[in-house]
């Protein structure tokens, strides 16, 4: 009895791991719980990604996870073929779609997460082609390299000898790089949990005053941040104190990506880079690094950045939810409207 006791745990476990090691497993997974509001779905990200992280229950708010639709009316004058290059920040918010988009005759979109997928295609007979680069403020200086920019614009060969591929492919299909947080997430992430999760939170915030580590509150306690974003220690953050030469850096590799671009047949190449959202939620972020106004002031008339600080800004903390890194849907909509007027001047 003790035998076949034993070997059902052993199975269990191994039927854990072998499920937290694929993605399309974990995909699965995801949706299901996610869809289940019994104690066997999922509340990791209903009340936001940094409830998620925390489950501090002063920040267990409904997110509203719908999509934005038809923001554009029908027009007879259709003549771009959008291509999108992005993040959650559009994905996770807009629907990519020719509904959205004015001008846009074709929308093609595109997750910087996504790999090893066919190169992106330009259709023909289509008056202008363009390609919009886009990325949320702390991911700027990993996602804008002329290399992430290759790999999706063509099939681009691997230069290791092949037992440095074999062994590649291995770890990439053997150990699942987020192994970790997999096996976390299918094994405890549950509604049936989450009282004792809580629990456990508030007591380290209100008696250890401790968090975890990649989350901070603000000041005045009424958002929850990515920490990477308001640490000024590292280059994520919206208070690094970006060097003159970090920031022609920076801009380097956008003319690089921008030429890159063209040379592969787009007429235009629109970078956005969505700055934090600490900087339109608290008085502090009047003492951000400003990167986005530097970098378009250094760009100068170069490349295409469209810089959405302003009609974010006008929306400020509302534009933003409490309990998540992203904005919510009137923040989406502010950006989306003034994209579309910058479509409408090319």
């Amino acid at each position: 009895m003790r035998k076949v006791f034993a070997l059902s745990v052993l199975l269990f476990f191994l039927g854990v791991l072998v499920l937290s090691s694929s993605e399309s497993a974990m995909r699965w997974l995801s949706h299901v719980r996610y869809q289940d509001e019994g104690l066997l779905g999922s509340d990791k990200y209903r009340f936001g990604d940094l409830y998620g992280l925390t489950y501090l229950p002063a920040f267990r708010q409904e997110k509203d996870s719908s999509l934005i639709r038809h923001q554009v009316a029908k027009q007879e004058n259709r003549d771009i073929d959008l291509t999108i290059l992005g993040d959650s920040y559009l994905y996770s918010y807009v629907q990519m779609d020719t509904s959205n988009f004015v001008r846009a005759q074709h929308v093609t979109f595109r997750k910087w997460s996504e790999s090893n997928l066919e190169p992106l295609r330009i259709r023909p007979n289509v008056t202008k082609k363009v390609l919009l680069i886009e990325t949320v403020e702390r991911n700027a200086w990993t996602i804008l390299t002329l290399e992430r920019l290759r790999g999706n614009l063509e099939r681009v060969s691997s230069d290791l000898a092949w037992h440095a591929s074999l062994n590649a492919y291995l770890f990439e299909h053997i150990y699942h790089p987020q192994l970790e947080q997999n096996l976390d997430f299918t094994l405890f992430n549950l509604q049936l949990f989450s009282p004792i999760k809580s629990l456990k939170s508030s007591i380290n915030s209100k008696v250890f005053h401790r968090l975890p580590t990649e989350v901070a509150v603000s000041k005045n306690g009424e958002f929850l941040y990515m920490r990477e974003t308001v640490d000024s220690s590292q280059r994520s953050s919206s208070f690094y104190p970006i060097s003159n030469n970090e920031l022609h850096e920076l801009g380097h590799r956008i003319v690089a990506m921008n030429q890159y671009a063209k040379s592969k047949g787009y007429d235009e190449v629109i970078f956005v880079i969505i700055p934090n959202p600490v900087v339109f939620t608290q008085t502090e972020s009047k003492l951000s690094n400003q990167l986005v106004p530097k970098l378009k002031l250094e760009l100068g008339d170069k490349v295409r950045l469209v810089d959405p600080t302003k009609p974010l800004m006008e929306g400020g903390k509302s534009y933003f939810f409490k309990s998540d890194s992203h904005w919510n849907q009137k923040g989406a909509r502010a950006w989306l409207a003034h994209f579309n007027q910058y479509l409408l001047t090319l």
